[in-house]
């Protein structure tokens, strides 16, 4: 599990450096430059977090069925 979540932060550090890299590249454009706008580039875009958000709690619902049903147990009283 600790390889998934890792995996995980590796993606989500190379969105970041992605998204960072696009900040820096077009602040310094005078002009705005003109974009059509993908529909595909904008589903994967929003897929990515809900993919990596099924990755992780995936292994966590599989780990609490696992756990085992402890019934709470009445107090003791002094005999």
């Amino acid at each position: 599990m600790h390889a998934v979540i890792l995996g995980l932060c590796m993606v989500a550090a190379g969105v970041f450096a992605a998204m960072f890299r696009a900040v820096v590249s077009y602040r310094r454009t005078a002009k705005p430059r003109y974009s059509h706008r993908s529909v595909a580039m904008e589903l994967i875009w929003a897929a990515i977090p809900c993919l990596m958000l099924i990755a992780c709690a995936a292994p966590a619902v599989k780990l609490i069925i696992a756990l085992p049903d402890k019934q709470a147990e009445p107090p003791r009283t002094a005999q």
